[in-house]
């Protein structure tokens, strides 16, 4: 039989609970920064993965719908994925026919330009020719300094330097536009395979994953336990999600809406050809935050000198598509976005600019989805509390009495 004095003297004392290990500032900044390098390191798969995965949250209501009326998953699959080549294929075609029709008058468009530039007076100064008086003069100076010697230009040495550069301005322009030309046609080609390549891959994905059906889901959802309250948590996350995207493609169905009617309505007013198809084309490009109506903007005011023939109207109207896309593009874009999924707007704009800068175009795309997704993946996991706690909407100021 133990004593008191023989229980205390015990050296391996009984422990019912386990002291919880907290991780210091610097293990989560550096485990913060290695998750981003994977995310850098491994977009070419990462990318295409995460897409993929979206479309299947996307299109799953279409594609059980089908399956409950043909009665077969691989057709419904196909036909869902059908449907959706199809949309992208004709958006695609109605921005490249506008893109060709601005090309096909781009001759015409550096015709007007040359024909105003030469109604100009040559012996204004302009802030160009200031510009470079004023750097030639810098020139002679530190000339000066450098040699302790003054420079002694001569009135035949300066005519034939101006003669030169006279004589060479055509053929340098001509040549950088050339060179211009060929690289653009070289890198957009390099860009629009990578992109045929991982849009196939996208689709690959989605095919898979939607003839895996209910039993692929299940199994993924046991991979995080087989504990009955864990599985639960981690399916309404899986449903959360999907919501969420479904949201996401409605607010951009919105602000696309709006921007294309306001396109329309501008080019309309200004009596531009093809308003609704201009409007259309809008719309579309918004597809890509910011790069899309930097597209926008170029091909509108080219569109705009080359009806009116002024640089004022061109420029008039490249100000209102930059001022009408930020306004709707970037402030209710993300204010629908958070209303929809009750976060901070400016959690879905960093959110935006993260994923843009790891990823590129396709993090513009993906990224306030993105942005929604680790917000309901961390409301539903013990750690992620504080992260979803931050990027929550901020409740309503109380009012004060009066």
């Amino acid at each position: 039989m133990q004593t008191d004095d023989e229980d205390d003297d015990d050296p391996l004392p009984r422990r019912t609970h386990k002291p919880r290990v907290r991780s210091s500032a610097a293990t989560n900044l550096l485990a913060a920064l290695a998750v981003v390098a994977v995310l850098w390191w491994g977009q070419r798969f990462l990318i295409p993965l995460t897409a993929g995965l979206m479309l299947v949250m996307l299109v799953t209501p279409l594609s059980v719908t089908l399956e409950h009326w043909l009665r077969s998953r691989t057709l419904a699959t196909l036909i869902t994925l059908a449907v959706v080549m199809g949309t992208l294929a004709a958006g695609g075609m109605i921005f490249g026919g506008q893109l060709v029709r601005v090309a096909e008058r781009t001759p015409e468009m550096i015709s007007m330009a040359a024909a105003k530039l030469a109604e100009r007076d040559p012996g204004a100064e302009s802030v160009v020719s200031r510009a470079r008086i004023a750097l030639q003069e810098l020139d002679r100076a530190t000339e000066r300094v450098m040699s302790g010697k003054p420079p002694r230009p001569t009135k035949r040495v300066v005519a034939a330097a101006a003669a030169a550069a006279a004589a060479s301005a055509p053929n340098t322009i001509t040549a950088g536009a050339t060179v211009a030309l060929r690289e653009g046609a070289v890198t957009g080609s390099s860009a629009l395979l990578e992109f045929t390549a991982n849009l196939s891959i996208v689709f690959l994905i989605a095919f898979f994953v939607l003839i895996g059906g209910k039993p692929l889901t299940e199994r993924f959802l046991g991979l995080w336990g087989e504990h009955p309250e864990v599985q639960s948590r981690a399916e309404k996350a899986l449903l959360e999600c999907a919501h969420q995207v479904r949201v996401y493609l409605g607010v951009l169905i919105v602000t696309n809406a709006l921007i294309g009617a306001a396109v329309w309505l501008a080019f309309w007013a200004t009596g531009l050809p093809d308003a609704g198809g201009w409007g259309i084309t809008a719309g579309l490009l918004h597809v890509i935050p910011y790069l899309g109506m930097a597209v926008l903007t170029g091909l509108g005011a080219a569109e705009t000198f080359l009806a009116h023939g002024s640089l004022g109207s061109a420029a008039a109207m490249a100000a209102f598509i930059i001022v009408m896309s930020t306004l709707i593009g970037t402030v209710v874009t993300a204010w629908l976005q958070g209303r929809a999924a009750k976060m901070n707007p400016a959690a879905v704009f960093v959110g935006l600019v993260f994923w843009g800068s790891i990823w590129g175009l396709w993090g513009l795309f993906l990224g306030p989805a993105l942005v929604v997704v680790m917000k309901v993946v961390a409301a539903h996991t013990r750690a992620g509390q504080r992260l979803a706690h931050l990027m929550q909407e901020a409740p309503p100021e109380p009012k004060e009495p009066a």
